[in-house]
């Protein structure tokens, strides 16, 4: 269960519509999972097939294009969805715009201890914390228990160091933490049902109810990163962690469609500590992030809860 970008290439023009500034925002939220939809054409496909697996949630593929493995999901109609993504020759590096922007949390919460992540996937969040930041104690939460096995098999993503990987539902883990989080990236999917939205979201993971169990497994000045995707009901998605968590910032991940919302247990960092947190962050990840580019990836700096 994860989440990803979603960009689709049947064949007809990409060029997004231009929105107007007050549709803007309804066009940036959808708690849902960030998932690259490709046609499979014979123009552009996604390399050679390694596996395929139908679970009791998606069928799943994994694919080798060259250096690069990739993790996608199959929808009803055909189509593959690009869950995760690695580069066999760095796979400690983040390949994937979502996954980056993701770590705009960092520049809330510079200091984690404890980070929870919830929907597997490929692994590309855990793998990149186990690497470079091996004093945080990372959890990964993941329903499924066939990706948990492909992660490990294939993107060498398992529990071990600093890692913990756990097969439960989301919604129990999360009811039963008893040590919270500094940082919580939500980055769940399912094949789209009568139990998800239209971009594979469970329900139960966007009501108010669930993300106030969310916000109160967040540590004080914790931070919890929502890996998001455009579809019908973004407005209520966003008026929703509004009403938990009040105010969001929101950040591009460039290239891709998808953005990700950056809600806080308490009162937002101003614009002059996200700033001077920047230089730090790039040194400690000795420079396979750039913070000031993500900063610069803010699309608003504030979003206010709906009254």
């Amino acid at each position: 269960m994860s989440a990803a970008s979603q960009h689709s290439t049947r064949p007809r023009a990409r060029a997004r519509r231009a929105l107007a500034p007050a549709l803007a925002a309804v066009a940036l939220f959808a708690a849902a999972a960030a998932l690259v939809v490709w046609s499979r054409s014979a123009r552009q496909t996604l390399g050679v097939l390694e596996h395929e697996e139908t679970s009791a949630y998606s069928t799943i593929r994994v694919r080798r294009d060259g250096d690069v493995r990739l993790l996608t999901f199959v929808r009803d109609d055909g189509r593959e969805l690009v869950q995760s993504r690695v580069d066999l020759t760095a796979p400690q590096t983040l390949a994937s715009p979502y996954a980056r922007s993701m770590f705009a949390s960092y520049l809330y919460q510079p200091q984690p201890r404890r980070v929870l992540v919830v929907g597997l996937g490929g692994g590309a969040m855990v793998r990149f914390l186990a690497h470079h930041a091996p004093g945080v104690r990372v959890d990964a939460v993941e329903i499924d228990p066939v990706v948990v096995r492909l992660a490990d098999q294939y993107f060498g993503v398992r529990s071990g160091g600093n890692v913990r990987v756990v097969t439960a539902d989301a919604v129990a883990f999360i009811e039963a933490i008893d040590e919270p989080y500094d940082v919580i990236f939500m980055d769940a999917f399912l094949r789209p049902s009568g139990d998800t939205d239209g971009t594979g979201v469970p329900t139960r993971l966007k009501t108010v109810a669930f993300l106030g169990r969310v916000k109160a497994a967040l540590a004080p000045g914790g931070v919890v990163a929502f890996n998001i995707n455009q579809h019908a009901g973004v407005a209520d998605d966003i008026a929703a962690v509004s009403e938990v968590f009040g105010p969001v910032a929101i950040y591009g991940a460039a290239p891709a469609d998808n953005d990700v919302v950056i809600a806080m247990s308490g009162a937002m960092a101003a614009d002059a500590d996200l700033t001077a947190r920047t230089g730090a962050l790039d040194q400690r990840f000795a420079g396979s992030l750039s913070f000031a580019d993500i900063l610069r990836l803010r699309r608003t700096p504030v979003a206010p809860p709906r009254p």
